[in-house]
């Protein structure tokens, strides 16, 4: 089952903007809005998966983790 959280406990900001901006309710920022956070375009993220799924490690290879920031 998919899900759209938007509350403050499981949402997202971008989940919360989303639904206040739909209902035209004014967007909140909690704190004092001073956090940033890099975001991602979804081709990147696939880009990103696609280019483990074309080399895969060999059977006792060390694990490897991917950072799609950088």
């Amino acid at each position: 089952i998919n899900r759209f959280d938007y509350d403050g406990d499981y949402g997202t900001v971008l989940n919360r903007f989303l639904i206040q901006a739909a209902i035209g309710y004014p967007l909140t920022v909690h704190g004092t809005g001073g956090q940033t956070r890099a975001f991602i375009h979804i081709q990147d993220s696939v880009r990103c998966i696609d280019l483990a799924l074309q080399a895969p490690p060999a059977a006792g290879d060390r694990v490897e983790m991917f950072n799609q920031m950088t």
